[in-house]
């Protein structure tokens, strides 16, 4: 039954009057009478056998229409046995009757050939990529299903160039373009005849690998970094020297399969397999398992939360103040976001906040928690004679996004919020999602009044010298390299170093994950700025942060 379908009905139908017609020019042929009678009318027989031959005719071009490829083959049969009927009649009979059926039948030949091309032309220009000359998306779900459907064991490797989109921003999309180009060349040096490849999206290729010798051994030899020079258009201008890395994630599909096996889910457990070499340091291959599949799940489910989240209300602030080492004032408060669900059930940041990271989801929790955080301290400071900061954790995905600026004003405009109470935290792995425009935005936004904080510093591999071209307020040590100081002279002399480092940058500084009185002791003797920490102040919800704005003394 599951080859009774629409089409192959339509197709069915249309070849059995197709036979029919060619049934009544050889019964029109045997009896070769000047005339035939329809209803009140004489009609000629050389009429009779052309309008016999016509409707086989649109017959066979409704069949192209139908099913271009199937539909031709049997309009073809049906065009070349109606002819050859027509010929041997005439020949037969030694009459020239069956003469404007002839014509007609060789009319249509031509036509449908002529068709048939066309119809292959677009098909073809629909499943071919014009950078790479190989199959686009609509190709491989075409090529994926069919093996699917004959229950064919295959191999699909998903390929993907890294810092496609820096390239692009940097250098341009033609050079984006030239590097796609020249990419699909290297990986077609390693197929055999049968293999086939397909572009997906913008950096990502795929390769069907039918069943043979390893793909993993042969993606080996071209999963390598290399340096590619792009000649320049504008003789005026020099080549373009770019390095391209690849990475390529495996999947290996066997019979028998199930309704979870489709091309998209295939693809996606590759795009999963691929995902997890960004975390390989050489040999960029990785084979997707079940375990990568429920890790895969487990994102859905988290980006599924967020989502929810967002439309419900699901989440909501709390607050960890930050004090003066020396006096233990009130500094102001860094911003946490908590989840909620309607069980009443906590979900941990640790659940969510990744997975949002690995999508665009992240951009929308760091406008939530701007807009509610300033939307909820304004009347507090505006009330307060305190310089009181509000300090919010924004990601690299944000603080590389081009609009993040104008997005921030725009909030700021609406909330009347004082940029000068404003703070945001952002990490040293801002610099990599894209270096131009974090540092672009990041002097923007001191230009406006809004401080920087560098978090978790120490623990990433930003450069001095970048560090030090950077209008940044505020430099915090992370809570690894403050838990270990009371017992370790080396780690001691570490945190005095960035704190001395912090202080030559024109920087305060912030020790995180402060727990022990003897913690404040150490930092307070090596001259750090604020502390942070359960020592002196837990994550607290809006009330409490507010009744805190208004105390005077907080005791040491």
């Amino acid at each position: 039954m599951k080859y009774l379908t629409r089409k192959n009905l339509r197709l069915l139908i249309l070849s059995l009057l197709g036979i029919g017609c060619i049934i009544a020019l050889r019964y029109s042929g045997k009896n070769p009478a000047p005339f035939f009678q329809f209803l009140s009318l004489k009609i000629p027989s050389n009429t009779k056998n052309g309008i016999i031959s016509g409707s086989l005719s649109l017959i066979c071009f409704l069949l192209v229409f139908t099913d271009y490829k199937k539909g031709f083959r049997i309009g073809l049969a049906l065009n070349l046995i109606s002819g050859a009927n027509l010929l041997f009649g005439m020949i037969m009979s030694n009459s020239i009757i069956s003469m404007p059926g002839l014509v007609t039948s060789i009319v249509s030949l031509v036509t449908l050939v002529t068709f048939y091309s066309f119809y292959r032309r677009i098909a073809v220009s629909n499943l071919t990529d014009y950078i790479t000359s190989q199959g686009n998306r609509r190709s491989y779900v075409k090529e994926i299903n069919e093996h699917i459907e004959a229950k064919k064991s295959f191999t699909l490797a998903c390929i993907e160039l890294e810092d496609f989109k820096h390239t692009n921003d940097v250098y341009g999309i033609q050079t984006g373009d030239y590097l796609i180009k020249k990419t699909a060349e290297k990986l077609s040096s390693i197929l055999d005849k049968k293999d086939k490849m397909f572009r997906i999206t913008g950096s990502k290729l795929a390769i069907l690998f039918e069943p043979g010798e390893s793909p993993e051994e042969r993606l080996k030899s071209v999963i390598i970094p290399e340096t590619i020079i792009v000649p320049s258009e504008d003789e005026t201008l020099t080549e373009t020297t770019c390095n391209i890395s690849l990475g390529a994630g495996v999947v290996y599909s066997h019979p028998p399969y199930n309704y979870k096996n489709t091309a998209s889910s295939i693809l996606r457990n590759a795009e999963t397999a691929l995902a997890a070499t960004r975390n390989l340091a050489d040999n960029r291959i990785c084979i997707f398992n079940e375990n990568m599949e429920n890790n895969d799940a487990k994102q859905r489910e988290a980006e599924f939360l967020v989502k929810e989240g967002l439309k419900n209300n699901y989440f909501y602030l709390v607050y960890q103040p930050q004090f003066t080492t020396a006096e233990k004032k009130l500094r102001g408060f860094e911003t946490l976001i908590r989840c909620r669900k309607p069980d009443c059930s906590i979900v941990s940041p640790v659940d969510f906040i990744p997975a949002a990271e690995k999508s665009n989801l992240i951009m929308k929790i760091d406008d939530f928690v701007l807009q509610t955080a300033m939307r909820e301290f304004k009347p507090v400071l505006e009330n307060n004679e305190k310089e009181l900061i509000i300090s919010i954790n924004i990601s690299a995905k944000t603080m590389g996004s081009k609009d993040f600026v104008s997005r921030l004003k725009s909030f700021i405009d609406e909330i009347q919020f004082p940029t000068d109470n404003l703070e945001l935290e952002i990490t040293e792995y801002s610099f990599f999602e894209s270096l131009e425009i974090t540092i672009s935005n990041i002097k923007q936004l001191r230009e406006m009044g809004v401080h920087i904080a560098l978090d978790d510093f120490g623990t990433g591999y930003t450069s001095i010298k970048t560090l030090m071209t950077l209008p940044i307020n505020i430099l915090k040590i992370d809570k690894s390299l403050i838990d270990d100081i009371e017992t370790s002279q080396s780690m001691r002399d570490v945190v005095d170093s960035v704190i001395y480092m912090g202080h030559v940058m024109n920087c305060e500084v912030v020790s995180e994950g402060v727990e022990k009185e003897s913690q404040i002791d150490i930092l307070n003797e090596h001259k750090c700025d604020f502390i942070q920490g359960f020592i002196w102040g837990k994550p607290i919800d809006f009330e409490e942060a507010k009744t805190m704005c208004n105390q005077e003394e907080f005791g040491i």
